[in-house]
């Protein structure tokens, strides 16, 4: 298909979005073509030409930008994968590594909560500026949601849905982009929260939550327990989480991913992991 300026502009109206600066779009159209030239990509380009929602549309916008740093960096992805062949549910993207081994990325958006996307619209409905606060309450239920988020990336209802192989030489990382989270003040404290919750992090950041990659004691009560199961299948299919960050200074269209890396330390060492370390820290930066 033909990716040309007023195909992607189209989209971006059909999706809800308001007129993009026009280097942004260009900006964009580059990252677009770069990936078509590959030839690997041509699903994910077909859907943002095609997008009329605005969710679907940033989904994809993600993708796009993550697939394009990671083959600007000399580490291609395969679209779409699958571990197994009677898998219904296709992981977003697949990395081999010079060594053979396989780095399964499954992404997903975590966009602002729908009360507080409502409050700030009608803020800046009235005048150019908003103020929404959160308390310690909100913090917390963000993180859950969180939480809820990368779980529902991995099963349904309990069952499986995405990694079915654990086997050695492969790795399923669950990929989500938390920049919308808290505001956009969340930083590596509440990663660390969501993923090994409140003994890994000073006090005050402290807001009494059980991480998914976080060991059971006897000792803890019924509802850490009962944590604890649900969590159980993530921890023990999840190598790793990947949180990623838009960088401040850019548009809506045109940004650059960074990200934290946090590994479960129950299923992977840090030194089986260096090898996917180099290829995601060249690729997408690091959070600071």
């Amino acid at each position: 298909m033909s990716l040309e300026r007023q195909v992607i502009e189209a989209a971006i109206k059909a999706s809800g979005g308001a007129e993009q600066p026009a280097e942004h779009v260009e900006s964009l159209l580059a990252k677009l073509h770069y990936l078509e030239k590959i030839g690997r990509y041509g699903q994910l380009l077909k859907g943002i030409a095609k997008s009329n929602d605005k969710s679907n549309f940033l989904a994809l916008l993600l993708e796009v930008t993550f697939a394009y740093q990671f083959e600007l960096a000399g580490f291609p992805l395969d679209y779409e994968a699958k571990q197994i062949a009677e898998q219904t549910s296709s992981i977003d993207f697949k990395m081999t590594l010079p060594s053979g081994e396989a780095v399964y990325f499954e992404l997903r958006l975590l966009q602002q909560d729908r009360k507080t996307a409502e409050d700030i619209a009608k803020q800046l409905a009235a005048s150019t500026v908003y103020q929404v606060m959160k308390d310690g309450a909100d913090e917390q239920a963000e993180i859950f949601r969180a939480q809820s988020t990368l779980l529902s990336k991995v099963e349904s209802g309990g069952k499986p849905i995405k990694f079915l192989s654990i086997e050695k030489g492969t790795f399923n990382i669950v990929v989500l982009c938390v920049s919308d989270l808290l505001l956009g003040t969340v930083d590596q404290h509440d990663c660390m929260l969501a993923t090994y919750g409140d003994s890994e992090v000073p006090k005050h950041y402290r807001r009494e939550i059980f991480g998914l990659f976080q060991e059971p004691k006897p000792a803890y009560p019924k509802h850490i327990q009962a944590a604890a199961a649900r969590f159980k299948h993530f921890r023990a299919t999840v190598h790793a989480v990947l949180f990623l960050f838009r960088t401040d200074d850019d548009g809506a269209l045109d940004y650059s991913l960074r990200q934290v890396l946090v590994w479960n330390r129950s299923l992977i060492s840090t030194e089986a992991a260096k090898c996917v370390c180099e290829a995601v820290y060249k690729s997408v930066p690091q959070f600071a």
